[in-house]
């Protein structure tokens, strides 16, 4: 299996989301709202605690900038501040319930493949 790496969000994306309350890229108004589903958080990678936690909506297009097309989608974020899931700090235990696709991209940022994997039962 080809290694992989869980990416979160920049920490300073996420700070000038909540600091301007606009999407990065489109300038849409983000939403908040206490949560209504567990996540996970695009920054530290871990579920929301439902009715608990605030969490913000946003568009965000991760190739915004390199990619020709258009590939926007909705992500949310802990409202106040959290840590972000370190760079090689592996696949993230709070994912592994989650039905999740996994897409694999090139270095040109083509999608290469793609799978779908149900979440783990406990």
């Amino acid at each position: 299996m080809p290694p992989y790496r869980a990416v979160a969000i920049s920490e300073g994306l996420a700070a000038k989301v909540r600091a301007t309350r606009r999407s990065p890229g489109y300038g849409h108004p983000v939403h908040s709202e206490v949560a209504t589903g567990y996540g996970p958080c695009r920054l530290c990678l871990r579920d929301f605690t439902v009715g608990v936690d605030r969490r913000l909506l946003f568009t965000l297009d991760p190739f915004h900038g390199l990619e020709p097309f258009p590939m926007p989608g909705p992500v949310f974020i802990h409202e106040s501040e959290c840590d972000r899931h370190p760079e090689h700090g592996g696949f993230p235990d709070d994912l592994r319930s989650h039905d999740l696709t996994l897409l694999a991209y090139a270095k040109s940022i083509t999608c290469t493949s793609g799978t779908r994997r149900p979440g783990a039962t406990t």
